[in-house]
This record gives structure tokens, C-alpha cells and sequence, in this order.
């Protein structure tokens, strides 16, 4: 990695820890020496509720992506899939929009001996399948909860709305888009040609190719999921755990600071932080920073009270900075990512896989942006 992306990185952490910090100051505000004693007093046995169900939001989300890598590399092993899954942790969380996880991944796979056009396929699939049971997910708590969030949240279930609207037409467009050739004509050749004359896209021709590229990208993984439904179903159950073990953490560190909720609450903080994550998702900071915070300490402290920082805290530490924390501990020891042995060249060899050891050592981050 050259000076210009380690600078970078380093900027990105500095605006993470600074504009976090201010969040985290101003949402704490007067209740300092309520979250001091809320700290010091703190439950260690929900804490270490909190740890063990991150613990396994990590390993799911390894236990996922090695379900796909095994479509084209059958020896991959979960211990790989948890160091490649914990580095794009890390990449997601240090970069704007986490836009740098899967081009690390992706690196990350040549390293272990899948090469880069099959290491796209299993992004995308991930991608495709993790998105669509995002939506189905967050419309299940629209319909269940629309009453109640649109009363007690006005303002902010519209921004919750609305990012759940840009998810929705992601995914749709997409299927839409690779399943109708006349969708796919629409939106490459008219909306094109309509941003360009306004001058929102710089070149027709070259948006226009991307477009089709990326649908028919998008369409052959479908067929693929299609066909291996056991995979299908297996990443759809993964994803619906992830999500659910996400969105209860904000349950369980209030536990931990002593916060008198019943577990008939459970299911209304589940609802309240997928809100959170709606609206944060689209905030353009390293690890929505600032977005999270201010979402967090808005949406929760109705339920929270006077232990809303200190819940914000612990929450924060334990779902955004212990996993920028774990994911680069796991690069940094991983002999894999790190250095090539006699093993890694024989198995690319033995795979056919056109990138030998030796070019792996030297590809740089920025290679797969081009």
C-alpha cells in the first residue's frame, strides 16, 4: 500500500475519532456524571452478553462468505473466511460510505487462491442476497410498527422512510433491471441521455456500458443463486441472524447500564435501530460518524432516559470500534495477507489461477479501483 492511501486512511481515522468524539460530547452534554455512575456501576454480565453476540455477528458474517468462496474454491475454510470478512470490516469502517471493504476483499481472496472475477462473483451474490432480506426485513417493522414509530418519531421516521425507500428501489431496480431487457434499454440509453444533458454524467457512452455491464453481472449471479438454492437458503437464514443480532444490541447494552426495560421492549428497540442504521447508511463520514451518534441518542433516549449516553457508548464501542480494532488485529497476524509461503504458490498453481504469488505480493489497493 503506497504513502497516498496510508495518508489517506490516516485522515479518515482522524475524522472518524474527531467528529465521533464531538457526537459522542454533545450527546452527553449534562448527563456526564450520570453516565460516569451508569459506567461504573454497569451490569458486566450483560457486557459480556453484548461481547459474545458481536463475537457472533462476526463469525456469521465470516460463516456467510465462506458459503460462497466454497462455490469455487471447495477447500476454503472458515478460519480464511473470518480473516477476509474481518478485513473488510475494517476497510468498510475507515472509508466514506464503507466503499473500501470489498476492494480489499477482493485482494484478500487473490491471497487465498481465488482469483479476482470469481472473488467479484461471491461480492456481488453476498451482496445481492444481503440486500434483498435487508428490505424484506425493515418492510416487516414498517408494517408492524408504522403507526406507533410515525406517532412518536414524526421527523425521523421520514428519514427512516426515505432510506428504506433507496434501499428498496436499489434492489428493485436491479432485479427489475436484470430481469427486463427493456428496463435495462430504459435506464442505460433514456436516463442517460437525460443526466447527461444536464450535465450530471460526464460521458454517455462510458455510464451507459457500465450500466449493462453491471446488470448482466448482477443477472448471472441471480441465475447462479437461483440454481443453488441450499446456498440461497442457508445465506438468507445467516443474514436474517446478522440483522437480528444487530439491531438487539442496543437492547442488551441498555441492560447492561441498568436500564429498568422489560423484554416486552425488545422487539420496539429492534425496530428503533434499524431506524438508526437506515438513516445513518447514507451518511457520507468514515462509519457514518456524527450520523450514528446523533441518530442513536435521538431515536433511543425516549426508552433510554438518563442512561442514553452511557448506552450510546458502549453501544458504539462495542458495533463500530471494536470491529476497526479486531479486523486490523487480524490483518496485521495474518500470515496469509501478510506474506506468501511455498503452500500459497503451489495451490494458485495447482487451481490454474492466472495471478502467481509473487504478482499477489505486489498488488496494490488502488489496482482494483481501475
Amino acid at each position: 500500500m503506497d504513502k497516498k492511501n496510508i495518508k489517506k486512511y490516516i485522515l479518515n481515522v482522524a475524522i472518524i475519532l474527531i467528529v465521533g468524539g464531538l457526537s459522542i460530547y454533545f450527546s452527553i452534554g449534562n448527563q456526564l456524571e450520570g453516565t460516569i455512575k451508569s459506567l461504573k456501576h454497569c451490569h458486566l454480565g450483560w457486557l459480556l452478553v453484548v461481547a459474545i453476540l458481536m463475537c457472533i455477528f462476526y463469525l456469521i458474517n465470516a460463516m456467510n462468505l465462506t458459503l460462497f468462496a466454497k462455490v469455487y474454491k471447495k477447500d476454503y475454510t472458515l478460519k480464511q473466511g473470518i480473516v477476509n470478512a474481518m478485513a473488510g470490516i475494517f476497510f468498510n469502517g475507515i472509508t466514506p460510505m464503507a466503499s473500501g471493504g470489498q476492494f480489499y476483499q477482493v485482494y484478500a481472496f487473490n491471497k487465498q487462491g481465488i482469483k479476482a472475477t470469481y472473488s467479484s462473483s461471491i461480492l456481488l451474490m453476498i451482496f445481492i442476497v444481503y440486500q434483498s432480506v435487508l428490505v424484506v426485513y425493515t418492510s416487516i417493522i414498517m408494517l408492524l410498527k408504522f403507526v406507533y414509530f410515525s406517532k412518536l418519531y414524526s421527523g425521523f421516521f421520514s428519514l427512516a422512510f426515505v432510506g428504506f425507500i433507496i434501499n428498496l428501489v436499489v434492489i428493485s431496480t436491479l432485479f427489475l433491471g436484470a430481469k427486463s431487457e427493456k428496463l435495462q434499454n430504459f435506464l442505460s440509453n433514456n436516463v442517460v441521455k437525460v443526466l447527461a444533458k444536464l450535465h450530471i454524467v460526464k460521458s454517455y457512452e462510458e455510464v451507459s456500458s457500465q450500466i449493462e455491464r453491471k446488470l448482466e453481472n448482477f443477472r448471472i449471479e441471480l441465475n447462479l443463486l437461483q440454481k443453488n438454492k441450499p446456498i440461497l437458503l442457508k445465506s438468507i437464514g445467516l443474514n436474517v441472524l446478522k440483522l437480528t443480532i444487530l439491531y438487539s444490541i442496543p437492547f442488551f447494552c441498555s441492560l447492561a447500564m441498568n436500564v429498568p426495560l422489560s423484554w416486552r421492549h425488545f422487539f420496539d428497540l429492534i425496530g428503533i435501530t434499524a431506524f438508526v442504521y437506515l438513516i445513518s447508511d447514507f451518511v457520507p463520514l468514515p462509519g457514518a460518524s456524527g450520523g450514528s451518534e446523533g441518530s442513536f441518542y435521538i431515536l433511543l433516549r425516549y426508552f433510554l432516559k438518563g442512561a442514553t449516553s452511557a448506552t450510546l457508548l458502549v453501544w458504539r464501542f462495542a458495533t463500530y470500534y471494536a470491529g476497526l480494532i479486531l479486523g486490523g488485529l487480524t490483518m496485521s497476524f495474518s500470515r496469509e495477507l501478510n506474506f506468501a509461503t511455498k503452500n500459497d504458490k503451489k495451490e494458485i498453481t495447482e487451481n490454474n489461477q492466472t495471478i502467481v504469488i509473487e504478482d499477489i505480493e505486489e498488488i496494490e489497493f488502488d489496482d482494483f479501483k481501475k
